[in-house]
């Protein structure tokens, strides 16, 4: 790889790239300093340039930096070159499944569901579907394609689940990449707190758990056990009936700063996971807004979409405001640039256009981000629908000292004071970080590993 975090006592942490490391130091690299990945947080080893021999077969390398062989942890990373096995971005994406803790008193028990991808490509992706009667069968039953794609809504709730999907789910092949095929499980299925307490969207495999944000795991009861030893936090919630015995749903964190990292690590890549610190969402800088990606005033419904490296460090130096400014191709009218500051030279930009949305990543490392590209309300993309409140987790009432004549401040003290509240006007895109109130976000759409 070209780049790296640089750890040096006593000065910032920062990117460097390689020829930046092997010009500074002339070769004496200080046997303090540190380098780690970064995408994965792992450490990484400096290796200086090699000339040609004049032997035949010989090459030049340049100077880079590699993970340590054969890293378990490491392995999954986008960075990690190990020279054998087969490109993971040649697999189709896995189907969305989500846990969701059932309505009613007992709330105490969840079920799994499964939804479908739906990847256009630029195609009109429920016509072709109704065409083929494609159909995606579970447990031998078939479910219409096309009306899954139609209605985001419409799902299927996985009966008896179990951690070996294939042998139960099958999507007729030339239709996974655009809807996704089925995924097993390593004795877990971990997901996501983007629906507070009552659930979350499962993570596939090579996708990053960060410290500090919870997560739900579904495990055998032995392993639970297991589960207390790894993880800072590790407290059953609920269970998942099964014909074979109950499931466990076990809320789990490891903390930034965990005595236990190094077993939490291990533990998660062994089962195609990997833990990390850091956030690699590029930060959408302009135009000023309230939403992550939506344009909230017209004054700036012109102005470029200007994303930022999220590699940046809070004491970093100021970087000059060179933008490397793109146009998506397409076909819609007064649209919108997108810009990117503090990247690398964008060479080849990543981008998909649904409706008037556009999806784009800088770099085959980074997730995807989205924008509004034009003014049209964009089509096939709706809000999740907010879950219902449990008995215990009903709202707080507002704070009556509010007057009626400050409706802003009866907002904030409304947010403050209820935290459902957001669930219908403050939808925050945010993880569930460990000790805050739940919230509901909308589910990212696209990513590297989802």
């Amino acid at each position: 790889m070209d780049t790296a975090r640089q750890f040096i006592p006593m000065t910032p942490v920062r990117m460097v790239t390689a020829e930046d490391v092997a010009r500074k130091f002339q070769g004496d690299i200080p046997a303090a300093a540190r380098f780690h990945c970064p995408s994965c947080d792992r450490p990484v080893h400096f290796h200086h340039a090699t000339n040609a021999s004049g032997k035949p077969g010989s090459r030049s390398v340049r100077a880079h930096f590699r993970h340590a062989k054969n890293d378990p942890v490491a392995r999954f990373c986008e960075r990690y070159q190990t020279g054998i096995g087969a490109n993971p971005r040649t697999k189709p994406p896995a189907l969305p499944m989500f846990l969701r803790r059932n309505r009613g008193s007992d709330s105490s028990i969840f079920h799994l569901e499964l939804s479908v991808r739906r990847r256009s490509f630029g195609h009109d992706l429920e016509t072709k579907l109704r065409e083929d009667r494609a159909a995606i069968t579970v447990d031998g039953v078939p479910y219409d394609l096309a009306e899954l794609v139609t209605d985001r809504k419409h799902t299927i709730h996985l009966a008896n689940p179990t951690f070996r999907l294939t042998h139960r789910i099958t999507v007729p092949e030339q239709w996974q990449r655009n809807v996704g095929a089925p995924e097993n499980g390593e004795r877990v299925f971990l997901f996501t707190a983007e629906f507070g307490a009552h659930g979350g969207r499962r993570l596939t495999f090579g996708a990053a758990v960060k410290s500090g944000v919870d997560y739900y795991a579904v495990v055998q009861p032995p392993a639970l056990q297991t589960l207390r030893k790894v993880f800072d936090v590790a407290k059953t919630v609920g269970e998942i009936e099964t014909t074979r015995g109950n499931l466990l749903v076990v809320r789990i964190v490891t903390f930034w700063n965990s005595l236990n990292r190094q077993n939490a690590e291990y533990w998660l890549a062994e089962r195609n996971f990997r833990l990390t610190s850091l956030d690699l969402d590029p930060v959408p800088v302009w135009p000023p807004q309230l939403r992550s990606n939506g344009i909230d005033e017209p004054l700036f419904s012109h102005s470029p979409q200007i994303y930022q490296t999220p590699f940046i460090q809070s004491d970093a130096a100021p970087m000059a405001a060179t933008l490397d400014m793109h146009t998506i191709p397409h076909a819609l009218p007064h649209s919108r640039l997108a810009a990117f500051l503090g990247f690398a030279p964008v060479r080849r930009l990543s981008s998909q256009i649904e409706g008037s949305c556009c999806f784009l990543r800088a770099s085959r490392y980074l997730p995807w981000s989205a924008y509004m590209l034009s003014h049209d309300r964009p089509m096939g993309l709706a809000l999740a629908e907010p879950p219902e409140l449990s008995p215990l987790e009903s709202p707080m009432e507002t704070n009556p000292i509010v007057p009626p004549s400050a409706p802003i401040l009866q907002q904030v003290l409304r947010q403050a004071t209820n935290k459902h509240y957001d669930i219908v006007l403050a939808r925050t895109n945010l993880p569930a970080h460990h000790g805050t109130p739940p919230s509901v976000s909308i589910a990212r759409i696209r990513s590297a590993h989802r």
